[in-house]
């Protein structure tokens, strides 16, 4: 793996979709007649009031956000990854409307989605899975996935790479992305200081409906998958989904999941009627293909590692057999990290071990 693909893959997960921001001197620009791009975040436009929001590179947000303008009031699925990042995404979405932002849900409890949470509006309503308000009422930054994905430790290893890689770059325009980069993860390592996670105010098991005007927005948790507490965001009148970590355009991490039960979870997501997904990280996708080779890649990692588990190897033995055939560009971030192959193969570990004891 490239140092230049380093960054962006271990911040979120997967490859990300960064925009360039275009908006020079001022601190907005139309796009087009349905994007709107800010200083930090881009907006398009996939139904009347509803935004999908991604980054600009200026800072880190780590993960997409869903902001869906109502007649009266705003709900935002996803705060980013720190109080920074979120503090950010809220500028920007008073550019979009001067309405107050009524409700924030959350995807799941990772970092990356949930602790921008803090800095929302006091008297707006934070919405997750229950298990969601679990985690993060308990020690999240002592977790697994925190300390050896997005730890200051972690990042500031990030760190030294991308100094590194600029001071070999003989190439003006990539020494000048990998400088913007070097901006972002320096500002995005101080803001880790200041992060408190914050819990859900309301939570729910398995569904429920916010309704705003004549819109209304389902909340459903399909199963367990990326997590315990999953949770799909869709509005079927506007045909659009916002899937989290359940469902984005490459391999999705598995160091907290339920690769056993993940891909019936997505054939439920399947059933939804909708013209846009969004997911959590990476480009809109538009083709319920990519569910498709989710599933596959789910099936084809968990009977490897069940052969493996069987035989009695331990997990760096797994992980050292494993073989990505054919998802090479799907499984980059997998690929590149053996940390993070160590995390998913263990986790799968346990979930074995659990299923023999029942």
């Amino acid at each position: 793996m490239q140092p230049v693909k380093l960054f962006g893959l271990l911040l979120i997960f997967s490859v990300g979709c960064s925009a360039p921001n275009e908006g020079g001197a001022d601190d907005q620009e139309v796009a087009s007649s349905s994007t709107i791009v800010t200083e930090t975040h881009v907006f398009e436009e996939l139904a009347d009031g509803v935004y999908f929001a991604t980054s600009t590179g200026i800072v880190n947000i780590a993960s997409n956000a869903l902001v869906v303008v109502n007649d009266e009031d705003v709900l935002v699925v996803d705060s980013h990854i720190t109080a920074d990042a979120a503090r950010e995404l809220l500028k920007s979405i008073a550019v979009l409307t001067p309405k107050p932002v009524k409700y924030l849900v959350n995807t799941h409890f990772h970092f990356d989605h949930a602790h921008g949470n803090q800095v929302f509006p006091a008297d707006a309503t934070i919405i997750g899975h229950r298990y969601t308000r679990q985690k993060l009422m308990e020690d999240p930054l002592s977790g697994a996935t925190y300390q050896v994905i997005g730890s200051p430790a972690a990042q500031s290893v990030l760190l030294s790479s991308l100094g590194e890689s600029i001071e070999a770059s003989d190439d003006s325009e990539a020494r000048a992305a990998l400088e913007q980069q070097k901006a972002a993860l320096e500002r995005h390592i101080i803001a880790l200081e200041e992060v408190i996670p914050t819990p859900p105010t309301l939570t729910f098991e398995d569904r429920m409906s916010v309704r705003s005007g004549d819109r209304e927005i389902q909340l459903l948790h399909l199963g367990r998958g990326h997590t315990a507490g999953d949770v799909v965001v869709y509005l079927p009148a506007e045909r659009v989904m916002f899937t989290g970590d359940l469902l984005y355009p490459g391999a999705p991490y598995l160091g907290d999941g339920f690769a056993d039960e993940f891909p019936d979870t997505l054939e439920r997501v399947k059933a939804l009627e909708v013209d846009y997904i969004a997911g959590g990280h990476g480009a809109l996708m538009r083709d319920k293909l990519v569910i498709e080779r989710s599933q596959a890649y789910l099936r084809m990692y968990w009977n490897q590692v069940e052969k493996s588990h069987a035989t009695g190897l331990t997990v760096s033995e797994a992980v050292e057999s494993m073989d990505f055939s054919g998802y090479e560009d799907f499984a980059v971030f997998q690929l590149g990290s053996q940390d993070v192959l160590k995390l998913e193969v263990g986790r799968m570990y346990e979930r074995l071990d659990e299923l023999a004891s029942n």
